[in-house]
């Protein structure tokens, strides 16, 4: 009787742990592509938010308005993070006299952060978070989160679009020849917006 009793419990609790993990598997999408992904919500303007910078004071991310922002979110033990970043500090260096800004904000603790970029001279803002940082990155309404993930927004606050995975030369050049359209009214935001996401 005990013994038909233990087994019925142990098979209960397997049931139990089964069906909560295909829960997690079905509500927690993989991303299995990298590229510029369409957002899951209405999610049309850069979303406001606050999060420490290097020196630990709180700075708003609407802190460069005229700009047109490349936010991208990154962190000391991610690869692909790395990898791009000097290619993120050219264009930044490139495009100095052009209203477009980098921001990086790391997903990290801030003490591998700060003795990260005292390695590596950074020529754009950083702001810093962990919790804090994905809630960030969760309010562009992606429908997936992973490291690295961008976001492209134009002068105005429209957010053009995100990209998930590592970003390459090309897709600063698609993201500028956009921008430049942009500015000369040669294309409008819904266009913008398509191009960088591939329909066009």
């Amino acid at each position: 009787m005990a013994r038909t009793a233990l087994v019925t419990f142990l098979l209960s609790n397997i049931a139990v742990l089964a069906y909560f993990g295909y829960r997690a598997l079905e509500l927690v999408p993989i991303p299995d592509v990298t590229g510029v992904v369409a957002t899951t919500g209405p999610v049309e303007t850069l979303p406001e938010f606050t999060l420490h910078n290097p020196a630990g004071e709180l700075q708003s991310i609407g802190s460069w308005p005229g700009k047109a922002l490349l936010v991208n979110f990154w962190a000391t033990w991610c690869a692909p993070c790395l990898r791009e970043i000097p290619l993120l500090i050219e264009y930044q260096e490139r495009h100095r006299d052009r209203s477009v800004q980098v921001v990086g904000i790391a997903v990290d603790r801030p003490d591998p952060v700060r003795a990260f970029m005292e390695k590596l001279e950074f020529n754009y803002p950083v702001l810093i978070g962990e919790a804090d940082a994905m809630d960030a990155a969760a309010a562009f309404g992606a429908d997936f989160f992973a490291l690295p993930f961008s976001v492209f927004t134009d002068t105005q606050g429209h957010v053009l679009g995100v990209h998930t995975g590592e970003l390459h030369p090309q897709d600063l050049d698609d993201l500028l020849s956009v921008l430049e359209d942009l500015e000369t009214g040669t294309t409008d935001v819904s266009r913008a917006r398509a191009r960088l996401s591939g329909r066009m």
